[in-house]
């Protein structure tokens, strides 16, 4: 039960989010390559929000 509940927000929140990055430039990737990119994208929004809450 929990294992599916990780996967569906792993799958709405990175998994999504990468796949619409890379759909800016034209590019369907693969579901690992978007994963990644999503939370890579995820970690710059939170290191930014943090720079300038404690900045």
């Amino acid at each position: 039960m929990s294992e599916y509940l990780i996967q569906a927000l792993i799958e709405a929140i990175f998994t999504k989010t990468g796949r619409g990055l890379w759909g800016l430039v034209g590019v369907r990737p693969y579901e690992i390559v978007a994963m990644i990119s999503g939370m890579i994208f995820w970690g710059l929004v939170a290191i930014f929000a943090y720079a300038r809450m404690h900045g």
